[in-house]
């Protein structure tokens, strides 16, 4: 898993540099893509951890944070071409672009806050993966219901074409996997997901 964060990361970057017609928004779009897909094999494999998995010293365990850390890593630089290569590195044009697709510029402060709690997030469970493991189902529910939020509206509701029907089907398996593991025998500690 440490290899193939990067490897897919190349990947993504060489064939929209080699490809594509306009290479920034390409890598912009591709980054954001991956780290979708990184999001979603991690929310997947977040599913169907048992209580000894959460701390990251078992695999099922270690593969959730490595995928939950490649999403963010993908998100991050996803960032860094977004400001370069579409906001110019200017906070208030991200500002006047949220506000032309969203139609509130103040959401780009959503996008912010959502950056910092997924890197916070990612930190704790590295930094202390214990004491990530004992934590409050609430923290992960809060945390991942406005993840989910923002993510839908982000690949559902602001965007068209094939990635709005990709992201659609993702989330209806997302939801079947949700209520498979909803319902299978429970294990007698900390599981995000049940209720």
């Amino acid at each position: 898993m440490l290899l193939l964060g990067p490897a897919l990361l190349l990947a993504a970057s060489g064939l929209s540099l080699a490809l594509a017609v306009n290479p920034g928004d390409a890598l912009t779009r591709n980054s954001i893509r991956l780290s979708l897909a990184w999001y979603l094999a991690a929310l997947l494999a977040m599913l169907f951890c048992r209580a000894e998995d959460w701390s990251a010293e078992t695999p099922r365990g270690a593969l959730a944070r490595w995928c939950w850390t490649w999403a963010v890593v993908c998100f991050i630089v996803h960032l860094g071409l977004a400001f370069h290569f579409v906001h110019g590195w200017s906070h208030s044009r991200a500002f006047e672009k949220t506000l032309r697709v969203a139609g509130v510029g103040e959401g780009v402060y959503v996008s912010y806050l959502f950056t910092v709690l997924w890197l916070v997030d990612l930190l704790c469970w590295w930094l202390a993966p214990r004491r990530y493991a004992a934590r409050s189902v609430w923290i992960d529910r809060t945390l991942h219901a406005f993840m989910l939020f923002i993510v839908f509206n982000g690949s559902v509701v602001y965007e068209a074409g094939p990635i709005r029907w990709v992201a659609l089907v993702s989330f209806g398996v997302l939801a079947a996997c949700y209520y498979s593991a909803r319902w299978r025998p429970r294990w007698s500690a900390r599981s995000s997901w049940e209720v």
